[in-house]
């Protein structure tokens, strides 16, 4: 019953629930239904009751100041057309009430009051009408946002235990129950709070939520993610950008659309009268992989075929680190040399010649889209040409896509290994650990890697954003 309820999680939330959590629902519903049946999970997940046990809803005034000191220092631009702002999965609602706070101080001493409106929304019934009373204990002030703590002020009403948003504040934002699994009501906004979310979701569903805030951004719009959130995002519609240091996504003006994605609906079946999927590599079609029609998939019978016969494997091929950035960096490019590529190893199950980079380029191109086939058939070829850290690298890059993390954890490490400054490795193995000495250690070794290696140029392999970046990321782990 446990597996079938981790698979009802996953399609309506897009999350990896936490096995605790589906244990205590599990006790939930055999105590108040008396067992798990199809129509008992129909109810309790649409219900919202389910969201209680399996989503986190942790949330406090500006947190993470630097978007907001960057939102501030937008506002002139929109004193003419006003300003549409969404607060997506805005949990309790603090982070919705900080932007009005933002905006309401702005208005004070603007020469021209800024018009503002403010969508917020969860997936959890009981935590939006939470935000819509808008009372909170003195957690909801910490330090992380003390610079705008002036801000609050105004706006809070001292209770015994803790503090009352004022009506004043409300007037401008709208609160709703809504599902990011879902596509959004017709609407466009300038900017999106989506932040300290993104990463509960598992990989085959990140491509369809950032699909559904992709397409009600406005042309321009931007995107916020949480800090430590930035590394997985890959979208056709979104652009990561560098502002004094604070990093954000913004809505191609390419004109091209993002690419329509095909999900499969909810399964209620339990697992007593369905037998449980076949998880194997090759097993997992590219409807349950989350896979995009971009490129041509193989088939496991074609994806085996093009590792044979096995060729002497080189010792190492010679990458260029600019020449993969710069392919990569156009998506058209990507596309059609990915493509050529797949073609090639469909017909030549050796084939000759093939440049390293652009193999290098293939399979992030193959991750990045979700082709996790087409990805493996590629690697599965520049395995046989290369041992080197890459390689290995790009293996492990192909396991963390798909949260197989044990297995993505062993390649960073056999990486680092070959090369102790191919700092992406060292990285995505900081970002794997969660406590104690051994996160410490690798946070530690990761730094250390980054300022020995960050003159190579790697950011090319997760996410384009420079080593700075990721630097300011390990040490906010380092101090927590």
């Amino acid at each position: 019953m446990t597996n079938s309820l981790n698979r009802t999680a996953e399609e309506w939330f897009g999350i990896k629930a936490d096995p605790g959590d589906v244990k205590k629902l599990q006790e939930y519903i055999n105590k108040t239904y008396g067992g798990i049946t199809p129509d008992i999970l129909n109810k309790v997940f649409s219900s919202g009751e389910a969201t209680d046990f399996l989503t986190v809803n942790e949330t406090y005034f500006f947190r993470e100041p630097a978007h907001f000191a960057f939102l501030y220092d937008l506002l002139p631009s929109f004193e003419k057309t006003g300003i549409e702002i969404c607060s997506a999965a805005v949990s309790a609602g603090c982070e919705a009430y900080s932007i009005a706070m933002l905006i309401e101080s702005y208005n004070k001493s603007a020469a021209r009051p800024l018009a503002y409106h403010i969508d917020a929304f969860d997936i959890d019934p009981n935590i939006i009408e939470t935000a819509c009373r808008g009372v909170y204990n003195s957690r909801s002030l910490r330090e992380d946002g003390s610079c705008f703590r002036y801000m609050t002020e105004p706006y809070l009403e001292k209770l015994e235990d803790g503090y009352q948003i004022k009506g004043i504040l409300k007037k401008n934002i709208r609160f709703f129950v809504h599902n990011l699994m879902d596509k959004f009501p017709p609407k466009e906004y300038d900017i999106i709070f989506f932040r300290n979310a993104f990463i509960y979701f598992t990989s085959r569903h990140r491509s369809r939520v950032l699909s559904n805030l992709s397409a009600v951004l406005k042309a321009d719009g931007i995107l916020f993610l949480g800090v430590s959130e930035t590394a997985g995002v890959y979208h056709d519609g979104l652009e990561g950008k560098n502002r004094n240091e604070v990093f954000y996504f913004q809505k191609s003006v390419s004109g091209r659309e993002p690419h329509e994605l095909s999900f499969p609906t909810p399964d209620f079946t339990c697992s007593a009268e369905k037998p449980e999927k076949d998880t194997s590599d090759h097993a997992l079609s590219a409807k349950n992989r989350g896979q995009t029609a971009l490129e041509t998939d193989f088939t496991a019978e074609e994806s085996q075929k093009t590792v044979k016969p096995r060729k002497q494997r080189q010792k190492e091929l010679c990458f260029d680190i600019s020449t993969v950035g710069n392919i990569l960096s156009c998506d058209e490019k990507s596309t059609e040399l990915t493509g050529q590529i797949q073609r090639i190893l469909q017909d030549n199950s050796f084939p000759e010649g093939l440049d390293g980079n652009e193999l290098v380029v293939s399979v992030l191109h193959l991750l990045k889209k979700g082709n996790f086939s087409g990805a493996g058939a590629v690697l599965d070829y520049l395995e046989i040409l290369d041992d080197s850290s890459m390689t290995a690298f790009l293996r492990g890059e192909y396991f963390f896509y798909q949260d197989l993390f044990t297995e993505a954890e062993l390649y960073y490490r056999i990486s680092l290994i070959k090369n102790d400054v191919f700092w992406p490795a060292g990285y995505r193995l900081s970002s794997l650990s969660s406590v104690g000495v051994l996160k410490k250690y690798r946070v530690e070794k990761a730094l250390e890697g980054l300022h020995r290696g960050r003159d190579l140029q790697y950011e090319v392999f997760i996410g384009g954003f420079s080593p700075d970046y990721y630097i300011s990321v390990l040490l906010k782990q380092k101090a927590g």
